[in-house]
């Protein structure tokens, strides 16, 4: 048995696990929210969330397609970031994922030998953490571009209220 195989057998357990630690970043009523009520209209933020972690695991385990798994890390890492995390909490899921996989598997993973595996599997994990960054940091540029251009406009308002850029052309 292979460490792909002995991961993806206890998916559901794992799933619900990394999700649990995941909301917990939260406060307590928030991620009760989070965690419990995934409808895609009464909460979608929660419904993002399970959605894109369940996703987010499948992709790893296919031939790992960083274009397809940015298109499943951006939603979950722009929530984040629109909400104020810092980067090492925006991207904590992927930690999150490693803990609550060797949590679920760890004694099949050393008790089977499949150390070697979980050292590739480390690598994929790299290169999704990498990715999540990378999502994280242009979310933050857009969201100072579009506050940077925001104040522009308003002061371009203010000065021509005040009569202010007629004077400063001439």
């Amino acid at each position: 048995m292979n460490l792909d195989k002995v991961i993806q057998d206890k998916k559901s357990q794992i799933i619900s696990l990394w999700i649990q630690k995941f909301t917990d970043t939260y406060p307590h009523e928030s991620a009760r929210f989070f965690r419990d009520g995934p409808g895609q209209f009464s909460n979608p933020v929660g419904y993002t969330f399970h959605t894109c972690l369940d996703k987010i695991f499948d992709e790893l385990f296919l031939e790992f397609d960083p274009e397809k798994m940015r298109g499943h890390v951006d939603p979950v890492v722009r929530i984040r970031a629109v909400q104020g995390f810092v980067p090492s909490e925006a991207v904590c899921f992927v930690p999150m994922l490693k803990q609550s996989i060797w949590e679920i598997c760890g004694r099949d993973i050393s008790g089977r030998g499949l150390m070697d595996g979980w050292v590739e599997f480390m690598e994929r994990l790299e290169k999704l953490t990498n990715i999540s960054f990378d999502v994280y940091m242009g979310c933050r540029e857009q969201i100072w571009k579009q506050k940077a251009e925001f104040m522009n406009s308003r002061t371009h308002k203010l000065l021509e209220r005040a009569n202010l850029l007629d004077k400063a052309v001439e």
